[in-house]
């Protein structure tokens, strides 16, 4: 068995990872401003440029990590720096669409949340809207999950 104390007084700092779509984010953000979540955002990566004015907006630094496809490696360093920086307790990948690289699933393992729509793990893979569909599931919502090193394959809550 494994167990940890958490002092449930500490507020928890959270860094959010994104890109281009919005929706994640600003249902994030509006919950934090409005005191739902009990943490602290310290911080907003993201791939693209796109969701700056709108973390700004809130107060909350935002981080443009541009990844490249032939050097993936040279943007995770920074996107390590990053979380490092702000001493991250926990990390919400929110509509963040790069698979994290192994270093990063092991050095943050049980740290990196990821939420997405309640597809998974029901339909996993290419075009989950399109296999839902072919299901005919009419009802969806969202899940997370606990980042591992094989994409959506982590613990579920």
């Amino acid at each position: 068995m494994q167990w940890s104390l958490v002092d449930t007084q500490k507020r928890r700092r959270v860094v959010l990872m994104v890109s281009r779509e919005s929706h994640c984010l600003v249902d994030l953000l509006y919950r934090w401003q409005a005191g739902e979540l009990d943490c602290d955002i310290v911080g907003v990566i993201s791939n693209h440029d796109d969701m700056r004015s709108l973390t700004e907006w809130y107060g909350i630094p935002y981080h443009h990590v541009p990844v490249d496809p032939a050097n993936k490696q040279k943007a995770f360093e920074q996107v390590q720096e990053q979380i490092d920086a702000a001493r991250a307790d926990c990390i919400v990948l929110a509509r963040y669409m790069q698979i994290l690289p192994p270093s990063l699933c092991e050095r943050y393992a049980g740290r990196v949340i990821n939420i997405h729509h309640s597809f998974l793990p029901s339909f996993a893979g290419a075009k989950p809207y399109h296999q839902a569909y072919e299901r005919g599931v009419k009802l969806i919502g969202a899940t997370c999950h606990y980042v591992t090193e094989e994409p959506g394959c982590g613990p579920y809550n």
